[in-house]
């Protein structure tokens, strides 16, 4: 469900940018499985942004995302006061952090049944800035949706001098 709907959203927003996008220096991306982008040390992201056209054999994930059930994962384990339930928050952030690091990508994403958590490496030295999750409950005025915010990280990673982090 997800997949093809911001795939197409990204598509039709860089068909009206065609004519701008090498001025804006940006590369027209899509959002496909995990195995769209290159196979690294046998690692695979659950999703991936790429480079329209590209490779499979050696396009690179400029925005890998991981896909988790909300029973094993939710952004409010970061607040929890059980110390195994912080480990499991911190492991998934340090998943996508791998995945990230792997691929030379400033952005990331958690993905569960329950909402959208953008993830953000500010540095090589693996340091992360988390947004606020996004239920998949909003979506209204002043609310952005789980479907708005992959979109989103898709025109952020479409950059092409700003979704790679260089050290």
């Amino acid at each position: 469900m997800v997949l093809p709907r911001v795939r197409r959203a990204l598509r039709a927003g860089f068909e009206q940018l065609a004519p701008q996008l090498p001025a804006r220096q940006l590369s027209q991306i899509t959002f496909d499985g995990g195995s769209a982008a290159a196979l690294l040390d046998q690692f695979k992201p659950d999703t991936a942004y790429v480079v329209v056209g590209g490779n499979y054999a050696n396009s690179t994930n400029r925005g890998p995302g991981d896909l988790k059930v909300s029973w094993k994962w939710k952004s409010s384990l970061r607040f929890s006061r059980v110390e195994a339930d912080q480990n499991k928050y911190k492991q998934v952030l340090s998943q996508v952090n791998f995945y990230m690091k792997q691929h030379g990508a400033r952005y990331g994403y958690i993905l569960t049944n329950t909402e959208f958590v953008a993830v953000k490496r500010l540095n090589s030295n693996g340091r992360l800035a988390v947004a606020n999750p996004i239920p998949w409950t909003s979506g209204s005025i002043g609310q952005p949706s789980v479907l708005l915010g992959l979109w989103y990280l898709g025109m952020l990673v479409a950059e092409n001098n700003n979704w790679a982090l260089t050290a």
